[in-house]
């Protein structure tokens, strides 16, 4: 019945979404969306996933956590249908949720829970606290659905000695691992405590773990089975990214204010239900030392009824520490520590003195695991309320609550004032009142089981309707569809322009050319278009880049707005030698190119689409996708002078090869003797390149795609050794002949593999 009634519950969350046409939006359609809808294609064209050439020059989509090729249910669904839509991809984040929540009715009726302590501690998890503001966080939500499933597995396999429940707990918990992300690695910690629970919980811990050896063996074999090769990945990526360590004053700016407290029992405190992003809470504006925080990353509702059960039952009646509470408290409390950051004693401390907690950078993710653990105890303390009754209240305990909540109320009126908004917030707080004194009216007066039973259910409902109220198809979890549509269905206007756009790319490439474009200033839905259409970019939308082309490209982190588009000393312009060299061809503006204020000189271009919201012009003078050379300079390609120059740029005439990749001997007395030669693409996909070379001497072939571990090239058959050339692309050295080059991404190969583990033990 628990679980019926939470999955019913969960329906009626989802239709809001449906009835209102809303979708979860930002990260969720500009990035993972996109990336799904590149997964679905590459399948369906019978082409590896691994290398997403349409992202920022080319994207080790397979390092990267957020691409989705490691989760099983987009997996299939992917392999199901090529283009799916943006329901079908919300429908299959949501069930994940759904998961969870049925995993915490599991967890409940393995401990004889009543039906309305587990429907109000599923509910409380499933919509939530930030799952319901970090909807959009695709990656981050997947594993936190299935933590409860792995902590009920792992309960299992170590109780009954369950071979079944040990592979399975391995499964899943390989799944919350592949998530690689901060969260992951939080809940990962959370099950070894639990874990750690399991064993020193029984009268003789080290009969038990002998006994149990085998299963713990056989659990981190399946979980370092499914996810050492995309975490030894992802470490590639991360060392060769754009993203470099983390420094303390850094984390501490994603700290949690001690007043996002208060959020947790009163939904619109801080305005976040406010239309027009009118959010006044704790951020950049209000309160600049937790400037990494916002309205989403603070939002933690999880409803006044759960959090006057903790107060009031759990640390007033100091249940909290007694036996089969003490472990969630203990993880509660790590968490809640974890999360406050800056205005912790120890987090400092720790950061800088414990090995590995830099991998640590985002205090406010802890948020997750205390919203998972208050959805946990809130669910035991309602059944102990049932069928015990109310304890006696204890001074320490009550003292406790006070202090907590004058602290957390005094923290958010000094934000109040800073913002002028003591009005406003005092409204919302009087607001919550009555669901206070209603529910804890219900719970006091209950006398007898029968009578508590009927009480716990109401205030379950009446927890239940502030959550489907506050938390589903909100202003942070929800937007329009209509706003997303270029990714499924475009406009006429905009499908006008892209089909243009396609028109002169298939042109093109007819003509043996590889274009790429360049899209910036049409909104967020445009940011990653090009991952959906097939269309090269030199850009898109990813907090995470390859380090190198991000540093001498530049394209920025978002393209939704004109003005993000920097242009620096290696990247001046759009005919720059850089520019030229990666094949830049088309401009897709939301502006004519002369109104691009940050372009200090207009190149030279065809106008292709004169507006009236879409501009599409034509580059001149770009290089082809393939040159071969027979001039060829040795030289630290990447090396910029004092104003920020490269000291050896692209050329039409030569290719620079990089000192760290030197030529062979035989090549290096070559090098410059003249000679002619030509070199034509064949045959391309994502991440298979085959190209034909006809040359009189000689030489190198370039081809002006990003240098990145894990691809290899044959010539004739025969596997080469891959140069790195003109900053930032693979090159090989080619005798005279004529002769077929192959390039191929294959990170699966044990030579990178064995290659990522050494760069990642070694720091570089």
């Amino acid at each position: 019945m628990a679980g019926g009634l939470t999955t019913c519950v969960w329906l009626l969350a989802l239709a809001r979404w449906v009835w209102t046409d809303l979708t979860v939006p930002w990260d969720a359609k500009n990035q993972f969306y996109a990336f799904f809808r590149f997964l679905a294609t590459s399948l369906h064209a019978g082409t590896s996933p691994f290398w997403n050439p349409y992202h920022f020059g080319g994207h080790p989509g397979i390092a990267d956590p957020q691409s989705l090729i490691f989760s099983p249910a987009f997996v299939l669904w992917a392999w199901l249908d090529s283009a799916p839509s943006m329901l079908t991809f919300d429908v299959i984040v949501f069930v994940h949720l759904l998961a969870g929540g049925l995993g915490v009715v599991a967890i409940g009726r393995r401990r004889h829970w009543p039906v309305s302590a587990c429907v109000l501690a599923a509910c409380v998890f499933m919509l939530g606290g930030p799952a319901s503001g970090r909807l959009n966080h695709t990656g981050i939500i997947l594993c936190y659905g299935l933590f409860p499933l792995a902590a009920l597995l792992l309960e299992i396999a170590l109780q009954e000695r369950s071979r079944r429940a040990a592979l399975a707990f391995g499964l899943i918990a390989a799944q919350i691992v592949i998530a690689r992300n901060q969260v992951a690695l939080l809940l990962c910690l959370a099950l070894l405590v639990l874990g750690a629970r399991e064993v020193l919980r029984v009268a003789e811990p080290w009969t038990f773990l002998r006994d149990r050896l085998g299963l713990f063996a056989a659990m981190a074999a399946v979980v370092a089975a499914l996810s050492l090769v995309p975490l030894v990945l992802t470490l590639q990526l991360a060392s060769l990214s754009n993203r470099p360590a983390v420094t303390l004053a850094e984390a501490l700016q994603a700290s949690v204010h001690p007043s996002v407290l208060l959020n947790l029992a009163v939904p619109n405190v801080f305005g976040s239900h406010l239309p027009d992003f009118a959010y006044w809470g704790p951020g950049h504006h209000t309160v600049p030392e937790v400037a990494a925080t916002d309205d989403s990353f603070n939002y933690v509702f999880v409803g006044a009824v759960p959090i006057l059960i903790l107060l009031w039952l759990g640390v007033a009646r100091r249940r909290l520490v007694e036996s089969g509470l003490r472990t969630w408290t203990l993880i509660l409390a790590g968490a809640l520590l974890f999360s406050l950051g800056r205005y912790t004693p120890v987090f400092g401390v720790v950061f800088e003195q414990v090995p590995g907690f830099v991998f640590f950078r985002r205090p406010i993710d802890g948020l997750f695991v205390v919203g998972a653990m208050v959805a946990l105890i809130s669910g035991q303390l309602v059944s102990d309320y049932v069928q015990g009754g109310r304890a006696t209240a204890a001074r320490l305990g009550t003292t406790t609550v006070v202090f907590v909540c004058l602290t957390v109320v005094a923290s958010a009126i000094g934000v109040g004032q800073r913002s002028d908004r003591l009005g406003s917030m005092s409204y919302e707080i009087a607001k919550s009142i009555p669901i206070l004194a209603g529910a804890t009216l219900l719970l006091w007066r209950a006398h007898g089981e029968a009578r508590r039973t009927f009480a716990a259910a109401c205030v379950t409902l009446l927890a239940v309707g502030e959550l489907v109220f506050w938390n589903t198809a909100t202003r942070l979890n929800g937007e329009r569809h209509a706003y997303y549509r270029v990714l499924e269905q475009a406009s006429a206007e905009d499908q006008e322009a892209i089909g243009q756009l396609a028109q002169e790319l298939a042109r093109r490439r007819a003509e043996g050319a590889r274009p790429r474009v360049e899209i910036i200033g049409l909104g967020g839905a445009w940011q990653n278009l090009a991952v959906v259409q097939g269309f090269e970019a030199t850009n898109g939308y990813n907090p995470l880049r390859v380090g190198a082309y991000d540093r001498l490209i530049q394209p920025g982190e978002s393209s939704a707005f004109s003005a993000n588009r920097r242009f620096t000393r290696t990247f001046s312009g759009y005919d720059c030698a850089l520019a030229r060299a990666i094949g830049l061809e088309y401009l897709v503006l939301d502006r004519p190119i002369e109104k691009l204020g940050q372009l200090a000189r207009r190149p030279k271009v065809e106008m292709l689409r004169d507006g009236p919201s879409i501009w599409i012009y034509r580059l001149a003078n770009t290089l082809p996708r393939v040159k071969f050379h027979s001039r060829v300079v040795v030289a630290d390609t990447d090396e910029t002078d004092i104003s920020g120059n490269l000291v050896h740029p692209p050329e039409a005439d030569r290719a620079h090869v990089d000192e760290d990749t030197p030529l062979s001997a035989r090549f290096r007395y070559l090098a410059g003797n003249g000679g002619e030669g030509q070199a034509r693409i064949l045959s391309w996909r994502p991440g298979r390149i085959e190209i034909a070379v006809t040359a009189t001497a000689p030489g190198v072939l370039v081809l002006h795609d990003t240098y990145y571990p894990g691809w290899s090239a044959e010539i004739d058959g025969i596997e080469v050794p891959i140069l790195k050339a003109d900053t930032l692309f693979r090159a090989v050295e080619v005798e005279a002949g004529t002769h077929t080059v192959v390039f191929r991404y294959r990170p699966l190969r044990l030579s990178n593999l064995i290659g990522a583990l050494v760069g990642a033990a070694s720091g570089r």
